[in-house]
């Protein structure tokens, strides 16, 4: 499946890629802001950035079990291969739209396309086509949770303003984001040493969260872990405040060799970090 896949997406024309997007949008549309994950083997994929080789090799190795993948965002910019990587993505939806949840990350909006390569890209092997993309980008979900494994998967992080994980469903679908809980969700980051929220070197609509912001979040929602994203390290993953946050990053080149790591939660809610 996932090789057939592969062969379609690369001897795809400009008139097939816009067919496809016209076909993904609408499921992406009906879909939750806030996906409720089945009762079922989760692995959770961080930023792939046009890596399309690792995202290749994870699907490859789950497809045949009955694991549901959940991509944490950040699938184009800056790679080599980021037109495959999201077609590739776009393409399995739409054959398999209850096996992949693909969440927004912080590169699936056209103010960071066209500072990170995506809109030069698309524009010079595709044409006039950025904007079907930006249309798919707003429909991505921008959350999910397992109530069975009591976890809540995000790009970025908390956000300044949000109580209750339920609220994600009545944000706004923007194809630039200017909620300011959809752009913390997709660009807020945990840190060790705040307490409460704090500033962020990101930019000014952006915040750094502490654990005790973390703490009061999971114990208000029932949750037990929070898998996100949007950071870099060299080992592919890093924990915060005891393991409460697991943050996963998946492309192995990113300035320099990057030992991604996946996460793979079993029906008993066994986690494990699987090698990219």
């Amino acid at each position: 499946m996932i090789s057939e896949a592969v062969k379609i997406v690369q001897e795809y024309s400009v008139e097939e890629v816009l067919q496809l997007l016209e076909r993904v949008q609408p499921l992406l549309h009906q879909e939750p802001r806030l996906l409720k994950l089945p009762n079922k083997p989760l692995l959770f994929v961080g930023d792939t950035h046009g890596d399309w080789e690792s995202t290749q090799r994870l699907l490859t190795k789950y497809w045949h079990t009955p694991t549901i993948f959940v991509f944490l965002g950040d699938y184009v910019d800056r790679g080599s291969f980021q037109i495959e990587n999201i077609n590739l993505l776009l393409y399995l939806k739409t054959e398999a739209p209850n096996r992949l949840m693909l969440l927004r990350g912080n590169h699936e909006t056209p103010s960071i396309n066209r500072a990170y390569g995506f809109f030069d890209r698309v524009q010079l092997s595709l044409g006039d086509v950025i904007t079907h993309y930006w249309k798919v980008f707003r429909d991505l979900p921008l959350a999910a949770i397992s109530v069975q494994h009591k976890i809540f998967a995000v790009h970025g992080g908390i956000p300044e303003t949000l109580k209750e994980v339920q609220d994600i469903d009545s944000l706004p679908m923007e194809i630039e984001p200017v909620n300011p809980i959809t752009f913390q969700l997709l660009w807020n980051d945990p840190r060790e040493t705040v307490k409460g929220f704090g500033s962020s070197m990101r930019g000014d609509r952006i915040r750094t969260f502490g654990q005790d912001i973390t703490e009061e979040f999971m114990a208000k929602n029932k949750l037990d872990l929070i898998v996100r994203a949007h950071e870099v390290f060299p080992h592919g993953f890093h924990e915060y405040f005891d393991g409460r946050i697991i943050s996963l990053f998946s492309c192995r080149e990113y300035h320099g060799p990057i030992a991604g790591k996946a996460l793979h939660v079993t029906s008993s809610s066994e986690r494990n970090l699987v090698p990219v």
